[in-house]
């Protein structure tokens, strides 16, 4: 695959999403300032709850591949961490600490998000350093790495250095209040492919976007009137039927789901 990156493209959707986290959810001095938190808060006032989680969008975010455009987004459900007010650059912190510290260092969920970039840009399934570079920097660098969720409410929550996050019990409320939230970031970063990490994460995306009730692995769906894939796959941290695929990169759902379904994108993306 020949990869090309527009960091200036990147640096300009960064400019505009800032303005809009700005306006609308953390001011320039750090406060949390979303209009729907109270009643977000008080849909969960039995839990610890930790508001203001941003997003990281790696500066390589706008790829071509072949000619083509590629803009991925790897799509979570919330940090699941005891974190308040985190901005970009703080997300995209965050994920740097991740990178650098190698596939071993990391909890199963970046692990999986690391698998699911190797295929994505055309590269076998390891554990190797080799193959997590991207330019002068990592596969982390190529993607923005997206929480449908920008609050966790946390049973047990975690410390600043947990390694992975906690569970979260999100409420019906938070689901749908988030909705507009995620709509415009997905309008800014204008995605050619999101991955779901998350059977369940789907059917919250429905608050947000016209999807059919029945889910399939890869469907395409429109934002903004562009359309844009969207591949469906169990959290990679999930156990039962998928068994934690995120811990290596030699379990059985990645390799027989994620990875043929993520080489049939690429084939239908080629044609």
């Amino acid at each position: 695959m020949a990869i090309q990156s527009h960091p200036e493209r990147t640096r300009e959707r960064v400019r505009l999403l800032e303005e809009y986290v700005r306006s609308e959810l953390l001011s320039v001095d750090g406060s949390f300032v979303c209009g729907s938190y109270a009643l977000c808060r008080a849909s969960r006032a039995g839990f610890p709850f930790h508001k203001g989680q941003m997003n990281h969008v790696g500066r390589h975010y706008d790829l071509e591949i072949d000619g083509r455009a590629m803009r991925i987004v790897v799509l979570g459900q919330e940090y699941g961490q005891a974190r308040d007010c985190v901005d970009l650059a703080g997300r995209s912190s965050m994920i740097a600490e991740s990178a650098r510290a190698g596939f071993g260092g990391r909890n199963p969920h970046m692990k999986g998000v690391t698998s699911t970039l190797r295929l994505l840009l055309g590269r076998e399934l390891s554990e190797d350093e080799e193959g997590e570079r991207l330019f002068d920097g990592h596969v982390f660098d190529g993607c923005a790495q997206v929480n449908y969720l920008l609050c966790t409410a946390l049973e047990k929550p975690r410390s600043r250095d947990a390694h992975g996050g906690g569970r979260g019990h999100s409420s019906i409320e938070m689901q749908r209040n988030c909705a507009p939230h995620f709509l415009r970031t997905m309008e800014i970063l204008q995605p050619t492919v999101i991955v779901v990490h998350g059977l369940g994460l789907r059917r919250w995306m429905a608050n947000a976007l016209p999807l059919p009730p029945d889910a399939k692995s890869a469907e395409t769906v429109k934002i903004a009137g562009r359309p844009v894939d969207l591949l469906t796959f169990t959290h990679p941290s999930a156990g039962g039927h998928s068994g934690w695929w995120g811990t290596t990169p030699r379990t059985r759902y990645l390799r027989e789901t994620v990875a043929p379904a993520i080489k049939e994108y690429l084939r239908r993306r080629r044609a």
